[in-house]
C-alpha cells in the first residue's frame, strides 16, 4: 500500500492528537489503519468527490432499508470477523446470529418438543452434550436456546400461518450435560429482497441470495463465553452457494437415519464452551 504521494491522508492522520483531551489512543491507532485503507481504496478506483458521495448516499439507503448487517454477511465480513476471534482452542467456533433470535422465549422440558405433532416436514432429533472447552468436563445446567425456519424455510414471525414461538425453544442441560430437542429438518431460504439496495447489488454482482438449510442455537453458561452457532447438514446442495459464507466444515453436521424411531432423521451435536476470560 503506497501512499507516499497523498498528502491528504498524511493530514489526516496527524490531525489525531494524542495529547488532546478525551483522546482515545487505542481508537486512533485503529482508525489510522481504518483512513489508510480507505485512502488506498480511493487511489485504486479512482473515485471521484461525486462517486464517493453516490456511494455514501447508497449507504445511507441501506441503513433505511434495514440491510447494513445483511451488507456484511453477503461480503463475508461477519464470517471473517468470527475467523479471526477464534482463539485456537477446542471451543466451538461461533457462526452467524441470523436475524430472528429470540432469547425470551419460555423455558422448557429437556427433551424439548420443538415442532408439534401438526407441524409438516421430516421428523428430526438433533442430541448432543455440552462441554467445557479445556477441561472435556460436561456442564450440568447449560441453558441451550434453538430455533430454525420451516420445511419452507419460513421463521414464525414472519409468516402468520405459524403460530408464535413455532420452532423456537429454550433447555437445561441434565447432569450429563446432555440435551434433546424433536423438530423437522429445516428448508432453505433466500435473504432480503430485490429491490433493496442490497438485493439490486446482489443481482448486478450475480449473486444469488440462497442461504443453506440451517438450525440455530446459543449455548449459555456462568463462567463461559456465550456461544451462538449454527448447523448444517452433509450433503445438502445449498452448502457451496450459501450466500454469507457460514458453511464452514466445523458447522456441517452428519445425518443418520434415526437408530429408535421409524421414519426419523438423528443429529448428533457436541458443543464445547469457551472458559469466560
Amino acid at each position: 500500500m503506497n501512499q507516499t504521494n497523498n498528502p491528504t491522508l498524511s493530514r489526516a492522520l496527524a490531525a489525531m492528537c494524542a495529547d488532546s483531551d478525551g483522546a482515545d489512543a487505542a481508537l486512533q491507532a485503529k482508525f489510522a489503519i481504518a483512513l489508510r485503507h480507505f485512502h488506498a481504496m480511493l487511489d485504486e478506483l479512482r473515485l471521484t468527490d461525486a462517486e464517493l458521495y453516490r456511494i455514501a448516499g447508497w449507504l445511507g439507503q441501506v441503513a433505511r432499508d434495514d440491510e447494513l448487517i445483511m451488507l456484511c454477511d453477503m461480503m463475508g465480513l461477519t464470517m471473517r470477523s468470527l475467523d479471526l476471534a477464534r482463539t485456537g482452542s477446542e471451543a466451538t467456533a461461533q457462526n452467524v446470529t441470523g436475524p430472528f433470535p429470540k432469547d425470551g422465549v419460555a423455558e422448557g422440558p429437556n427433551p424439548c418438543q420443538l415442532a408439534g405433532e401438526d407441524e409438516p416436514g421430516q421428523r428430526m432429533e438433533l442430541r448432543g452434550q455440552v462441554r467445557d472447552a479445556a477441561t472435556g468436563q460436561v456442564l450440568p445446567g447449560a441453558q441451550v436456546i434453538v430455533w430454525q425456519p420451516n420445511q419452507y424455510g419460513r421463521y414464525e414471525n414472519e409468516d402468520d400461518s405459524q403460530s408464535e414461538d413455532n420452532l423456537r425453544g429454550k433447555l437445561r442441560c441434565d447432569e450429563q450435560g446432555g440435551f434433546q430437542v424433536f423438530t423437522v429438518r429445516p428448508g432453505g431460504y433466500i435473504i432480503g429482497r430485490e429491490d433493496t439496495a442490497v438485493g439490486i447489488l446482489m443481482k448486478r454482482l450475480g449473486r444469488n441470495r440462497q442461504r443453506a438449510p440451517h438450525i440455530h442455537y446459543r449455548v449459555l453458561q456462568p463462567g463461559y463465553q456465550t456461544l451462538t452457532s449454527q448447523i448444517y447438514f452433509a450433503g445438502d446442495p445449498a452448502n457451496p452457494v450459501d450466500c454469507i459464507f457460514s458453511t464452514i466444515a466445523d458447522h456441517i453436521v452428519e445425518v443418520t437415519p434415526h437408530p429408535e424411531r421409524d421414519g426419523h432423521q438423528l443429529v448428533t451435536l457436541d458443543i464445547a464452551l469457551e472458559p469466560a476470560a
